[in-house]
């Protein structure tokens, strides 16, 4: 997938928004962002807003995803693991104008450890395929010679629906910050149990108005610029329990998995 020239200057030009994703004390709804900057129309295709359901009935817990191809979503596992069924929104700025797919079909990463959260990737794919246009295109996914990317103070973005203070409402808009890479000795000071798996996971934290996410919305796709392509670098996977943009939030680095996605999705 090639990006547009439109959605390059968008992603430029969003560097200097500010947004603050945290957690909600409902365990039903469990997305946030507050002081998110809009998105424009078209500025994020790529992304998925999910609910997660244990069966159809029940009541969703909120996460979120990347689209990687037009019936694949990327995500964390903690959004798939003892769950099976998920409604997936694509393809507007606006919540209640999401175009939806419902999927009960989904893959955790074998070796995920929800102790430690290594490992903490997941593909969830769609009965009905999107139609891919302005609105909904996937992400391109890191080359497999990008091994290391994103390397430390990369600007990064991150995208997400949700409450926009400590109580709610959720917004009605798509609401996006942006982040920087650390460096692996910051991450694994602020995080020593992941010391040992920093090949899998990396650091990055907010921006001038410390922007950052919480728990909740996991799976929510980083995004950033490698070799003139958007490409997605890293899932948000887990941050301290105050949720502070001063504080590194954990991500997933996707290119540790490229080769787990390509085997299990053909890409």
């Amino acid at each position: 997938m090639k990006c547009s020239l439109v959605l390059l200057l968008i992603f430029a030009l969003s560097v200097q928004v500010n947004c603050l994703i945290s957690a909600s004390a409902n365990p039903l709804i469990l997305n946030r962002v507050i002081n998110g900057h809009p998105g424009t129309p078209g500025s994020a295709p790529y992304h998925a807003h999910i609910l997660i359901r244990q069966n159809q009935d029940d009541g969703a817990r909120v996460g979120s995803g990347c689209l990687i191809s037009m019936t694949h979503v990327l995500t964390t596992a903690q959004n798939v693991r003892t769950f099976s069924h998920w409604e997936i929104g694509v393809g507007n700025v606006e919540r209640d104008r999401l175009e939806w797919r419902e999927a009960t079909q989904a893959l955790a990463h074998p070796l995920f450890d929800h102790n430690t959260l290594n490992n903490n990737i997941a593909i969830i794919t769609v009965m009905q395929p999107f139609i891919a246009g302005f609105f909904v295109e996937a992400i391109s996914m890191p080359l497999p010679t990008d091994i290391q990317v994103p390397f430390p103070n990369a600007h990064c973005r991150f995208d997400g629906f949700g409450f926009t203070g400590p109580t709610g409402p959720f917004s009605d808009q798509l609401l996006m910050g942006i982040k920087h890479v650390t460096t692996d000795q910051v991450c694994a000071q602020t995080y020593p149990h992941i010391a040992h798996s920093l090949v899998n996971n990396f650091c990055a934290q907010g921006l001038q108005f410390e922007s950052t996410f919480c728990q909740g919305d996991q799976g929510t796709a980083l995004v950033s610029m490698v070799r003139f392509r958007l490409v997605v670098v890293g899932l948000a996977s887990f941050t301290d329990g105050r949720c502070q943009g001063n504080i590194p939030g954990v991500f997933v680095r996707v290119t540790a998995y490229r080769n787990w996605i390509q085997q299990n999705t053909g890409l």
